[in-house]
């Protein structure tokens, strides 16, 4: 009888000790990475552009971007028309006569350790890719939290990459 009173005691005890476990909540890891040929960068700070009703660019960067900033940067952006939660985006050109804004995306770029000068990055420095040649992207949005992930083929490589939090809008 002991024994029972003690199993049933120790039982007890681990089911409380596994239910505040499971009431513990945790934080959603905010950023993401890059990766191609044989780099990887970490890119924590994502960033939502917007030049006009239909002209949109995301872009991740492994630094914060600001007027005042000097130094070196790496970063990867793509641009589309339209951002559809739930939506895998296909790189078309746009100026296909078939490109269709909910479904493709137009371009697709990436700078490694790259100057930033006057609030821009100097895309004559650091390693650049550019001429998408194919790729996807899959958006989602729960709340203000997103979730990107893209893959690009450029004549010079492959690259692929993920991101999830916020975006800070830019206009």
């Amino acid at each position: 009888m002991k024994q029972l009173a003690l199993g049933l005691l120790a039982a007890a005890l681990f089911f409380t000790a596994c239910s505040k476990d499971d009431d513990k909540t945790t934080t959603p890891t905010t950023g993401g990475s890059f990766s191609f040929n044989d780099t990887t960068v970490v890119a924590n700070n994502g960033y939502l552009f917007q030049y006009g009703v239909n002209d949109l660019a995301l872009a991740f960067t492994d630094v914060v971007l600001s007027d005042t900033l000097k130094g070196k940067v790496s970063a990867v952006g793509f641009d589309l028309d339209t951002l559809i939660s739930g939506q895998t985006y296909t790189y078309l050109s746009h100026n296909s006569v078939s490109y269709n804004k909910t479904k493709n995306f137009s371009d697709a770029y990436a700078y490694y350790k790259s100057e930033w000068v006057d609030g821009d990055i100097d895309g004559t420095t650091g390693r650049i890719l550019d001429g998408i040649t194919s790729g996807t992207v899959t958006y989602t949005k729960n709340g203000d939290a997103y979730s990107i992930t893209y893959s690009f083929v450029f004549p010079t490589g492959k690259l692929t990459g993920k991101y999830d939090g916020k975006l800070e809008l830019r206009k």
